[in-house]
């Protein structure tokens, strides 16, 4: 049982994570975009 806590844990600080850096994405994308520099930055 502890070692299924410690996964449960785990697997909830990944996803947390996960959702703060998809949000920050996110928000990174949105901002970059109403400055009009959507053409220039697309390098890859």
């Amino acid at each position: 049982m502890e070692r299924g806590l410690a996964t449960l844990i785990g697997m909830s600080i990944a996803y947390v994570a996960s959702l703060l850096g998809m949000g920050f994405a996110y928000w990174a994308w949105r901002r970059r975009r109403r400055e009009g520099g959507s053409e220039e930055d697309s390098e890859t």
